[in-house]
This record gives C-alpha cells, sequence and structure tokens, in this order.
C-alpha cells in the first residue's frame, strides 16, 4: 500500500485491471470466431515498477511500470499452436495493449473553473 487507505484499486490497478479486461474479451471473442473451445480462462498480471520514479526522487527511474506480466492460464482442448496463435492475434489487436506498447501521445490542459 502506498498511500490511502487500501480501501479500493489505486490508478496503476486500475490500469492493469483495463489491460487484462481487454485481452480477456479478445480472446474470447476471437477464439469463439476460429471456432476454439475456452473452457476456463485466468489472466494474472502484475507490473514492475519502481517507485523512485513516481516519488520523484530519481529522475533515471520512469514513474511507471517498467514491465507488465501476464499468464494466461487457459483450459481448452485446442492445440498448443492454435492457442500461441490466438494469443499473439490478440495481442497485436487489442487497443489498450497498442496504447501501452506504442507512445500515445497524452495532451492535458488545464481549464479555470470559476
Amino acid at each position: 500500500m502506498l498511500l490511502g487507505s487500501n480501501r479500493g484499486p489505486n490508478a496503476v490497478e486500475l490500469l492493469l485491471a483495463g489491460l487484462t479486461a481487454c485481452l480477456s474479451v479478445g480472446i474470447s471473442y476471437n477464439a469463439a470466431a476460429r471456432g476454439i473451445t475456452i473452457e476456463t480462462m485466468t489472466l494474472d498480471v502484475t507490473g514492475d515498477i519502481d517507485l523512485q520514479g513516481f516519488l520523484g526522487i530519481s529522475e533515471s527511474v520512469r514513474p511507471g511500470c517498467q514491465e507488465i506480466h501476464i499468464a494466461c492460464r487457459i483450459k481448452s482442448p485446442a492445440s498448443d499452436q492454435e492457442i500461441a496463435d490466438l494469443l499473439d492475434h490478440v495481442q497485436q489487436t487489442s487497443p489498450v495493449t497498442d496504447m501501452l506498447r506504442y507512445p500515445t501521445p497524452v495532451q492535458v490542459r488545464f481549464i479555470r473553473d470559476s
């Protein structure tokens, strides 16, 4: 826990949850489109973050995750190759994965509230 009272997810946890939600929907949809049966699926995500960047202690450390790891636990009668191909396709078509892998301009502007 960092700051707060740990009563809900922090912003990084929400981002990681959004990523896993996008991937799980993509896996389910694309598996059905390919005729692949998914009996069970669990996605476990972790993000490696060095808080020195977030806290402004070190300018040489990024404030965000240095790496994100996702373990896709899938039970299916499909072959390992079919599942690997499915996961490759889903990663290439996931909007959230795309935004995290490639620079996306973020524009923040100030609007005075009266």
